[in-house]
């Protein structure tokens, strides 16, 4: 199945904080992430990946399970270095071939670490941001929405314990780093994320075609830029660099 739009990786993922100079110093600390360039905003990064987009706000967003994860190549030995930081994490558990947990930054985001011994060693432990998870309040109506939008299938579809329910519902949509699951208590006050795309003008002409929500398509000397909005009221960016 060929994907609709022209989504080549996931750039950025924003994140509330309260203070986004001391969140980045902890996420640097813990982790071994750098800064990156992220315009305005405070940026910072592992190796691979996506950035983090640390917003300062006095709305946060509330997040039933974690909106993305970080690779690394031994998920229980980055356990045991939080715990030493005396960092609120869940257990490692063993997944298919997988280990994961989940723990939370200082301002209570909880961002999934996963590890597989099928990937290639690092220097640093954590080498990869990755994944995008949303809630989702409307579930049923809102994939049929996205799996329209993205002109894919469902890949994967398994359940997850929320602290709403015992076992939410969990998509990973086929051919888009992207997974949406079932959270009636998820709130985002702040673009999601920034998607990266081979061709803006084609992707914005679709949305229209679609009639879905977007603001103007700005082009600059550098990028190519715009966003929409879901039928839940979350905003995406889509990026092209030119």
């Amino acid at each position: 199945m060929t994907v609709a739009l022209n989504i080549s990786a996931l750039h950025g993922i924003y994140v509330t904080v309260a203070d986004a100079r001391r969140s980045a110093e902890w996420y640097a600390s813990c982790f071994g992430m750098t800064e990156s360039d992220y315009g305005s905003y405070c940026g910072i990064r592992l190796s691979e990946g996506s950035s983090i987009v640390l917003v300062e706000s006095a709305i946060r967003n509330v997040y039933e399970s974690s909106p993305f994860h970080f690779k690394c190549n031994d998920a229980r030995r980055a356990h045991g270095e939080l715990a030493k930081r005396a960092v609120k994490a869940t257990e490692p558990v063993n997944w298919h071939n997988y280990v994961d947990f989940c723990f939370w930054d200082p301002d209570g985001n909880p961002v999934g670490v996963i590890s597989d011994p099928a990937w290639s060693p690092h220097a640093n432990n954590y080498f990869r941001t990755d994944g995008l998870f949303l809630g989702s309040a409307r579930f049923e109506s809102t994939l049929d929405w996205y799996l329209n939008l993205f002109g894919t299938e469902i890949e994967y579809d398994f359940t997850v314990a929320t602290t709403s329910s015992p076992e939410a519902r969990m998509c990973c949509l086929r051919g888009v780093p992207f997974t949406l699951f079932e959270s009636p208590a998820g709130e985002i006050h702040h673009r999601f994320c920034d998607f990266r795309t081979s061709n803006a003008a084609a992707d914005y002409a679709y949305f229209l075609e679609k009639g879905v929500r977007v603001t103007p398509l700005l082009s600059s000397t550098k990028r190519k830029s715009f966003s929409f909005f879901d039928p839940e009221g979350r905003e995406f960016g889509f990026l092209e660099d030119t």
